[in-house]
């Protein structure tokens, strides 16, 4: 196989595992606020990635105007309110700790950027399978990367409940990517489940879903 067809199912597996090797490395005297550590490797690493594929242009591009149906803009927002339960549930957690808080809402807002355009934008523009397939195959190692690099400190991200909302999220982000022709709505359903499934709280065991 060519190394352009290679190098976008391999980058994947490469950015998991450099996130989790690094979570491991430091986490050892972090604990769990070894989680901005990750944070800047695995958005730095997949970015660079994809940029060095695309560049700046194509970037950009990837949040022009969505076109086609506004079914795909009332599946993203319905996505985005899937965790939403659970903000409501433990609005205490907001005034009880401001500064985490604070890291929350800047979380929420730039996390969903840089997964967007390395999950969808830029895999789904240069897998070399079938769009389906690319869907599933995008999908399933953004599933997987949580538990393998979150999951090393975050109780919540090892639960059978995030990996079944991770699974849908993963899907519908991508087909709502490739109708759509932009990672707008996508960023913004993703901007929305971050926000509702309290990252940061969950990274720090500040919040541990009940799974029965």
């Amino acid at each position: 196989m060519k190394k352009e067809k290679l190098i976008p199912i391999l980058a994947p597996i490469f950015v998991i595992a450099l996130g989790a090797i690094i979570t491991l490395v430091f986490y050892s005297f972090m604990d769990e606020w070894v989680w901005v550590i990750l944070a800047f490797v695995y958005w730095g690493s997949s970015f660079l990635i994809a940029y060095k594929s695309l560049g700046k242009d194509a970037i950009l591009l990837l949040f022009q105007k969505p076109t086609g149906s506004r079914i795909w803009l009332v599946l993203s927002i319905l996505v985005g309110l899937i965790p939403l339960s659970i903000l409501l549930l433990n609005l205490e957690l907001l005034s009880a700790f401001p500064f985490v808080t604070a890291l929350w809402l800047l979380f929420a807002f730039i996390n969903p950027f840089f997964e967007q355009v390395f999950w969808r934008g830029y895999l789904l523009s240069k897998l070399p399978f079938p769009i389906g397939w690319g869907v599933v195959y995008s999908a399933a190692l953004f599933v997987v990367s949580h538990p393998l690099m979150w999951g090393i400190f975050s109780i919540a991200n090892r639960s059978w409940m995030a990996m079944v909302s991770l699974i849908i999220m993963g899907i519908v982000w991508g087909m709502v990517y490739v109708k759509t022709k932009s990672l707008l709505w996508c960023y913004i359903s993703h901007f929305m489940v971050n926000i509702g499934n309290l990252t940061v709280f969950v990274f720090l065991n500040l919040y541990i879903p009940s799974i029965g």
